[in-house]
């Protein structure tokens, strides 16, 4: 267990003072001191044959932050968040990619920060494609051609793998979103132990963290107030499905580039109108000049609100989405 708020997470650079100006010139809470207990297992997902390993069962970790309690605290909001990377790269730990200003925050970060204001926050680690998952038996992507593939082939290009086949991804797809699923439950399942408001749990995350996090809310069906969603996306097929089978559907925030990747620059908007037209709350933000990867002082339009930064436009929609 790490306790503090100067300790940094490995493989993330702490943002320039006048970066942590404009990523918290929001109106917000007197920051805390943080406690991080790191790899906590929250269940066990299966893997199967590959490389000359044999099928099995491996844990399932996430690291949890805390705020240090104060008098008289409620029980807080949490947040779960899930690492980008195309189903393929990045950790709990650290999603970051590219050079300033096109670089992302890493969840971990986020997961910091939005501690030191109160929250409780879990950076969730998940089954990814090159480890051969076996997913479950829900099925949130009914089509392995709903999913885009443009930076999947990419990156698997720069780790030194062969394309991938539609079944290989829509096995690492379904399966990182049964995942984050298992890991909202225990969440959930540790709301009085962890002083958290189960009826106010958000899940988010970037690009495929994102993606499985809208799975996860839509398509597993997770008790959720909220999602963010930093490039995020989901086919319209399976959103209309998806979407006519809940009773509440959560509040989703819509992040996207103006130079994001293909399938989220273009759809990004139009999900979020379908999202609309189909009775859910949602808020979308732009952000103007950026590519996929965008750090969290970014400046951004807010659809209703006007300029913002993406970091500004998280915290307020969480305030207002798990207000108690």
């Amino acid at each position: 267990m790490t306790c503090g708020s100067g300790g940094k997470s490995p493989g993330i650079r702490a943002p320039r003072s006048t970066e942590r100006k404009a990523i918290l010139n929001v109106a917000q809470p007197a920051r805390r001191d943080v406690q991080i207990q790191r790899d906590i297992v929250y269940g066990t997902g299966i893997v199967r044959p590959v490389a000359g390993r044999p099928a099995h069962a491996r844990e399932l970790k996430l690291d949890l932050y805390q705020p240090l309690p104060t008098a008289g605290d409620g029980p807080r909001p949490a947040l779960v968040l899930a690492f980008g990377g195309a189903f393929h790269r990045g950790t709990k730990e650290d999603d970051t990619f590219g050079e300033p200003p096109n670089r992302n925050h890493a969840i971990a970060w986020y997961c910091r920060e939005f501690a030191r204001l109160g929250y409780v926050a879990c950076s969730i680690d998940y089954r990814l494609v090159p480890e051969n998952p076996e997913p479950g038996d829900t099925v949130v992507v009914a089509s392995a051609a709903h999913i885009p593939r443009s930076r999947v082939d990419a990156v698997r290009g720069m780790l030194g793998l062969p394309p991938a086949s539609d079944d290989m991804l829509w096995r690492g797809v379904e399966a990182a979103c049964d995942d984050m699923a298992l890991a909202v439950r225990y969440v959930r399942a540790h709301a009085g132990a962890w002083h958290i408001d189960p009826g106010r749990i958000a899940v988010g995350g970037f690009s495929a963290g994102a993606r499985t996090a809208l799975n996860v809310a839509l398509g597993e069906r997770e008790r959720v107030a909220a999602v963010v969603a930093l490039s995020g996306y989901m086919h319209e097929d399976d959103l209309k499905r998806h979407v006519a089978a809940l009773d509440r559907p959560p509040a989703v925030l819509g992040i996207y580039a103006e130079h994001d990747l293909d399938y989220i620059a273009g759809n990004c908007p139009r999900m979020i109108e379908r999202m609309r037209e189909l009775g859910m709350t949602c808020e979308a933000v732009r952000v103007p000049g950026a590519t996929h990867f965008y750090p969290a002082h970014a400046r951004a339009l807010h659809e209703r609100d006007g300029p913002t930064t993406v970091w500004d436009a998280i915290a307020g929609f969480l305030r207002r989405a798990l207000a108690a």
